[in-house]
């Protein structure tokens, strides 16, 4: 694995990181998904961003634990739902920043939220554990079966496997460069991310190449760099975190060790 790759990365989550929170700071009572998700796209383009790996999320209230989502999109794409005084948001972006992926989620609430402060803990917790269920899984099933345990352990409901695949994670590098020029198509994901990955699983399949994705049929240990992306929710509310996994040989580490801190690389 190239440092070089995992520093591109790494700036490329930064970035994000940055657009994600300052507009993050700026959602208020009334707005819409949609006007959020405009806002970050207005956001990433003064930082250059031109290409995706899929467009900005905005879940509002109840959408945060996806109640109503039948079929990814149009389901998950920003709509016209209004956030409320003390409702809980989440913010999700994936951009190419410089010819390199990032992911990341960031999950907030307007207002004091006494839900939203027990989720903040239970996601700390957790992305702590990860890193050490990650350092002694064999498989990546076992790595999701466990995050999925350690969630349900905490008195809360697993909600990425609700996610396309049911996946807790998907691989970031080995992702041919060329697929950041193929042109966007409307919101949500995008050419670059559903051919990059219909690639690396067909190279899988026909040559054994490794599984892009951590989820419930992952039949080998995690190697690589993976954005990782638990979500959990209890009643009519949820939440996430999604952050930067390396596995590279003994090395298991996050580029942002912090539940929503800074980026290392």
């Amino acid at each position: 694995m190239r440092s070089s790759e995992i520093a591109g990365i790494a700036k490329a989550q930064r970035v994000t990181r940055a657009v994600i929170h300052d507009v993050a700071e700026t959602v208020a009572a009334g707005d819409t998904e949609r006007a959020v998700a405009e806002r970050l796209e207005a956001g990433f383009a003064r930082a250059g961003v031109r290409a995706w790996l899929h467009t900005p999320y905005a879940w509002f209230g109840e959408r945060t634990r996806f109640a109503g989502f039948h079929h990814w999109e149009p389901d998950a794409l920003p709509g016209e739902r209004r956030l409320a005084e003390g409702e809980m948001f989440i913010l999700d972006a994936a951009p190419f920043v410089e010819g390199h992926p990032a992911d990341y989620a960031y999950s907030g609430a307007l207002g004091p939220s006494t839900e939203h402060l027990e989720m903040r803990h239970a996601l700390e917790a957790l992305k702590s554990r990860i890193v050490q269920l990650a350092r002694t899984a064999t498989t990546g099933a076992e790595l999701f079966e466990a995050t999925g345990a350690a969630v349900r352990e905490g008195g809360f409901e697993v909600v990425h496997h609700l996610y396309p695949a049911a996946v807790l994670g998907h691989r970031f590098d080995g992702l041919p460069r060329w697929i950041k020029r193929l042109p966007r198509i409307g919101w949500g994901f995008q050419p670059p991310l559903v051919a990059g990955y219909a690639l690396a699983l067909f190279r899988h399949a026909l040559t054994g190449t490794r599984y892009p994705f951590i989820n419930d049929v992952a039949r080998e240990r995690p190697q690589g760099v993976f954005a990782i992306e638990p979500h959990l929710a209890r009643k009519d509310c949820g939440a996430k975190f999604e952050s930067i996994l390396v596995v590279d040989g003994d090395e298991t580490r996050w580029l942002d060790p912090g539940l929503f801190g800074d980026v290392e690389g």
